[in-house]
């Protein structure tokens, strides 16, 4: 009879999926502490679509490098944080003109440099200005 085989077979594979679910929703919502080495961009304002051009996000390298694109121009800076203090330094960026993307740029670039504080998982990373309003929500761009 293969009965006996069987169930205790899905029995098992029952508990390990559902401790895989219960790891991976802890991991979505555990604070993150570091953004280095992870990549966000714009989530979508809502029904009416994305916060922003499709290509833009930002890259949190080591040693305090930032890279990304804003949409038309690639930009790069210098960043530094600790906990959840966040602060973007002056972005260089290249020089190209994109015919209605340059507004969403601009203020995309703004945004960034006027952050002051983040609320960040696994996931999800709010940047926050100095007197606590929130400036651009971002999803993982890299989460595997």
């Amino acid at each position: 009879m293969a009965l006996p085989i069987i169930l205790p077979l899905a029995i098992g594979a029952l508990i390990i999926a559902g401790c895989t679910k219960v790891a991976s929703d802890i991991r979505k919502t555990r604070p993150l502490a570091s953004l280095e080495g992870s990549e966000w961009a714009p989530v979508p304002a809502g029904p009416a679509g994305p916060a922003g051009p499709a290509e833009q996000f930002i890259a949190f390298k080591p040693n305090g490098e930032i890279i990304g694109h804003g949409g038309c121009n690639a930009f790069f800076g210098h960043y530094t944080q600790e906990g959840q203090t966040l602060t973007i330094g002056a972005l260089a960026s290249t020089k190209k003109m994109c015919s209605g993307i340059m507004e969403a740029e601009s203020a995309f670039m703004r945004k960034l440099q006027e952050t002051r504080r983040i609320e960040a998982t696994h996931l999800k990373l709010s940047l926050i200005n100095a007197q606590g309003d929130p400036l651009l929500q971002l999803r993982r761009r890299d989460w595997d």
